[in-house]
């Protein structure tokens, strides 16, 4: 049962994470996890370093080889223990009491919580038909401390076009902070992947997120990284803890970037195994959002016959409620036999 955490001044719903409902690893689709997990090289290069891992380890070498693939400079990147604790840094460096910040509703729910706990009020601004109100969300972001920003979003699973990131970037003011959660990036074909490196040298108020756990099967190491001006990167790293990613997580994560056929190999399975079950969704008339990500976000017409007959076959998906989305589940994309499990649930539960 989820609990309300409370002080003097700040109530926050403690984030819920996805659960299961078997031992069976692989029929958790409630946490947009990797089917396939981390190529074999990186199962190997982490063994191999077990002997040197009772030394610390700086994220000072994997940031170097990071930069020079992403084509910039050390000190514009920040390496973080996941990418939700960088929206813990963003949120303690730049809000306070009497701070702002502008969501989508829903919004990703760490956005949310790093904001409360910080004192911030948050406006929330309603999705469209599963995607950002631009417009709106621009014209809110005037008196704004910061807009969160995931594209392609979580829970919608919706990506803004990349010909409307600019307009909308020129018309947040310079002293609000817009935060590019890219987490499900490389689930995006490539030509509607934005340039945002461009867009970062075009606007300084652009920090942009990025995360190892899904295509490249880390989640339980917990990488991710800042990409942004030397300034702002400077002002986050002030205050992060030191060693804050451990020394497993970081060989993993070096191994894995050397590894982009692994990478592309289950994007690929993902993209293929959601379009299989989005054709499903359509032909049984569900309602749901076209996915840009590795999950689905639908609505059944029984929700409780549903999630029982999932249950049945040892399947758990995220419950919407926990997302901003009543009556909604979101299905992690996963391997083939298990989302032949799930379609087969849906049409026991009479949703097929």
């Amino acid at each position: 049962m989820s609990q309300t955490a409370s002080t003097d001044e700040v109530t926050v719903r403690p984030y819920s994470p996805g659960g299961a409902v078997s031992d069976e690893p692989s029929g958790k689709l409630s946490s947009n996890e990797s089917a396939l997990g981390p190529a074999p090289a990186v199962v190997r290069a982490v063994r191999d370093a077990v002997p040197d891992f009772h030394h610390y380890r700086t994220s000072e070498e994997f940031r170097a080889g990071l930069a020079e693939d992403l084509g910039v400079t050390p000190e514009q990147l920040l390496i973080t223990n996941g990418s939700d604790e960088s929206c813990y840094l963003v949120a303690f460096v730049h809000l306070g009491a009497g701070a702002t910040v502008v969501t989508s509703d829903p919004p990703y729910r760490i956005d949310e919580i790093v904001s409360r706990i910080n004192g911030a009020a948050v406006v929330p601004v309603p999705l469209k038909d599963g995607a950002h109100d631009l417009d709106r969300l621009a014209a809110e972001a005037q008196d704004a401390a910061i807009v969160w920003l995931p594209t392609p979003h979580n829970p919608s699973g919706i990506a803004v076009p990349p010909a409307r990131l600019g307009p909308f970037l020129d018309r947040v003011p310079a002293t609000c902070l817009v935060v590019l959660d890219e987490a499900y990036r490389p689930f995006l074909p490539p030509e509607r992947r934005p340039d945002a490196l461009e867009l970062l040298r075009r606007h300084p108020n652009l920090l942009i997120q990025r995360s190892l756990s899904k295509s490249h099967g880390l989640a339980g190491f917990r990488v991710g990284y800042l990409i942004g001006s030397a300034a702002q990167i400077a002002r986050l790293d002030a205050v992060r803890a030191p060693f804050n990613v451990n020394a497993a997580a970081l060989v993993a994560a070096g191994a894995a970037l050397r590894e982009r056929g692994w990478s592309d190999y289950t994007v690929a399975r993902v993209r293929d195994e959601r379009a299989r079950f989005e054709a499903f969704l359509d032909a049984g008339g569900f309602t749901y959002w076209p996915s840009d990500t590795n999950f689905v976000s639908f609505r059944p017409r029984d929700h409780e016959a549903t999630v029982d007959a999932l249950a049945k076959r040892g399947i758990a998906v995220r419950d919407g409620s926990d997302l901003g989305l009543d009556g909604w589940l979101r299905v992690t994309v996963g391997s083939a036999p298990r989302m032949l499990l799930v379609r087969e649930a849906l049409i026991e539960a009479g949703e097929g």
